[in-house]
């Protein structure tokens, strides 16, 4: 892995403490070294948690090939031989943590843009189909959110900042969970920024689902997760995965403490493509 990154590792050792590294949390700590970690490093993770793809061919990181833009696709190769072309970068490296921690979610998605490529929309148009569109999404800027009570998810469907992250704060941790798994957007999370956006996936949980270990609360979201990426109607619209502002999220960035933090509504939209005045907070999409 030859890529530079932009920011060394060492400097980022410390940024791993956030709260929104929470759910790879296991993952990270098993790479916590001086140096970026290598192709051998990562497969030993995979191999002891026997990762595969779809097909049940072992996962494996490989080195990028020179030429592998003229090579099989990129998610095709996945799906078809379980390799993962992996470079020396934040991107690739929290993909990587993305496998060892949702690992059917990731073969899902492999193995659903392998069943849609060669698609005759994008034959045509040149561009990504509906259902690659939301797949994509996911990857590059999913969180799965968790909970009991619908009521709670009803607030992100709604766009109801305000009652989530202010009015309903103090209950907010026991009723409903975040779990970054975009590498995208894990990546942007090392150096946080206002209008970090990630599309929720939202999944009603058993009432005991709380009590579970955070191993076990990994292993049901990730199964749960694939089953609704391998859904077709899952992937009819884009609209099935939800904006979520996630700097609102408490513990994930300081400045959310004060409650006029919540006031920007550049951020905390109304809607989707709306822009609503401060304390606006409930719009269907």
């Amino acid at each position: 892995m030859k890529t530079r990154s932009t920011l060394p590792w060492h400097e980022a050792q410390p940024r791993f403490n956030a709260r929104c590294f929470d759910a790879i949390r296991d993952r990270l700590d098993a790479f916590n070294s001086d140096h970026w970690p290598s192709l051998d490093a990562l497969n030993i993770q995979t191999n002891a948690l026997n990762l595969a793809n779809h097909r049940g061919q072992p996962i494996k990181f490989v080195a990028p090939a020179d030429s592998e833009s003229t090579l099989m696709h990129y998610e095709k190769r996945i799906a078809e031989t379980g390799e993962i072309a992996t470079r020396e970068n934040w991107h690739d490296f929290f993909n990587a943590m993305q496998w060892l921690t949702f690992p059917k979610s990731k073969a899902a998605i492999s193995e659903m843009h392998a069943r849609l490529l060669p698609s005759p929309v994008e034959g045509t148009n040149k561009m990504r189909s509906i259902p690659r569109d939301v797949l994509t999404l996911f990857d590059e800027g999913g969180v799965i959110v968790s909970s009991a009570d619908e009521t709670w998810l009803d607030h992100i469907r709604n766009f109801e900042w305000k009652k989530l992250f202010v009015e309903r704060r103090a209950d907010l941790g026991s009723n409903i969970r975040f779990y970054l798994a975009g590498h995208s957007v894990l990546e942007k999370m090392l150096n946080p920024f206002i209008g970090v956006t990630a599309k929720a996936l939202l999944l009603k949980v058993d009432n005991n689902f709380s009590a579970l270990s955070h191993e076990a609360q990994l292993r049901e979201i990730d199964s749960r997760a694939a089953e609704w990426l391998m859904n077709a109607e899952s992937l009819a619209s884009t609209h099935h995965l939800h904006p979520l502002p996630i700097l609102g999220i408490p513990g994930w960035l300081a400045a959310n403490e004060s409650a006029g933090f919540y006031n920007d509504a550049h951020y905390f939209r109304a809607g989707r493509g709306k822009l609503g005045k401060p304390g606006t907070e409930s719009a269907k999409s």
